[in-house]
């Protein structure tokens, strides 16, 4: 019987996120290796025509539950659906990936727990190979695992990268950190099969009733869809800092504003904006780091970036080993400069 990756397809209010489509990516890569299909997984209320967006994006198949009770997420009537879909099949996926989002922390743990099967969390890499096993104690769990996930994530504060393995039982799981796969371009070619699925669920899954559901204005802060981040450390020097690193990202469109986890601790600025190991992970065109000294932890969530710039009055900063462009001083001296010089240029271009 064929294999199968599974990819949590995450929504939230009938907005597909943009994690769903970097798994996908992963997923294509995984099931091309694998030899198996790739198919999403969405649920959620008024979502049915999101499933078409996921074929486009490599999806073969697509699962949708589609109900009024599960218009807002909550925990048990999500793994609900997914557990009667999963023994509704006759045979369990090979992998199941999940987005290490707020959802995805909470959905994969519990379906994890239900089929007794590993999780591995927050992974930066993925790969399928075969792995020898050889296990005096117990020779049931020796042997060669041809189709083994191999689920890849630091550890000990981002110095090793660990390679995580659980063949002895499918599903294979893990969580993936947002920003860190690539999504594949959408191919509106593609065809697959859209397959609706029944929502039957039992008492003890409305356990949990939303009443009412209240929205941060500061999780809109679009960190992973910025093309260019300013960031800024705690050689700022003070709060105030990050309203002349605003100024500097008024001069790009697509901006946004990035922080390290020291700011965010000293409250300088909100949890929504912190880039590194804790934060969000992202991949803009530019990357602008102003005062970050650039600990490993901070250089994690940020190191895939496509140009880094790096503003820092102590030459001997960790981030200018692995930043493309470097300046050596003030950052409250450089950045007016370098806002005059890029509104300079552009009063020309517009000329």
């Amino acid at each position: 019987m064929k294999h199968k990756i599974w990819v949590y397809a995450e929504q939230v209010e009938g907005v597909l996120q943009s994690i769903a489509l970097e798994l996908l990516g992963a997923g294509r890569t995984l099931a091309t290796k694998l030899g198996a299909d790739l198919e999403a997984i969405l649920i959620g209320h008024g979502v049915s025509h999101l499933a078409r967006t996921l074929i486009h994006h490599g999806a073969d198949r697509v699962y949708v539950a589609d109900d009024p009770e599960l218009a807002y997420y909550r925990t048990l009537p999500y793994r609900r659906v997914l557990v009667d879909l999963i023994h509704s099949l006759p045979a369990v996926p090979h992998t199941i990936l999940f987005g290490s989002t707020t959802t995805g922390r909470d959905l994969a743990p519990r379906l994890a727990a239900h089929l007794e099967t590993g999780l591995t969390a927050d992974c930066t890499n993925l790969d399928i190979g075969s792995f020898e096993y050889n296990n005096s104690k117990d020779p049931s769990k020796s042997g060669t695992f041809p189709a083994c996930l191999y689920a890849i994530r630091p550890s000990f504060g981002e110095s090793l990268k660990a390679r995580i393995l659980g063949p002895w039982k499918n599903p294979q799981m893990a969580t993936v950190r947002p920003g860190v796969m690539v999504a594949l371009p959408a191919d509106e070619s593609r065809s697959g099969e859209v397959i609706a699925i029944p929502v039957q669920l039992q008492g003890d899954d409305r356990r949990v009733e939303i009443l009412e559901v209240m929205r941060n204005v500061t999780n809109l802060v679009q960190l992973t869809k910025a093309e260019v981040v300013v960031a800024g450390g705690y050689g700022l020097g003070s709060a105030e800092g990050f309203s002349l690193l605003q100024k500097l990202a008024d001069c790009f469109p697509h901006s946004a504003i990035g922080a390290s986890r020291k700011t965010v601790d000293a409250g300088w600025i909100d949890y929504a904006h912190q880039v590194g190991q804790t934060g969000k992970t992202v991949r803009p065109k530019i990357y602008i780091a102003c005062g970050i000294s650039g600990a490993i932890q901070h250089r994690v969530g940020m190191d895939k970036s496509d140009l880094i710039i790096a503003i820092n009055k102590d030459s001997s900063a960790p981030i200018f080993s692995f930043a493309h462009y470097g300046i050596v001083g003030d950052l409250y001296q450089v950045i007016p400069e370098l806002i005059a010089q890029i509104q300079s240029g552009q009063k020309l271009q517009a000329a």
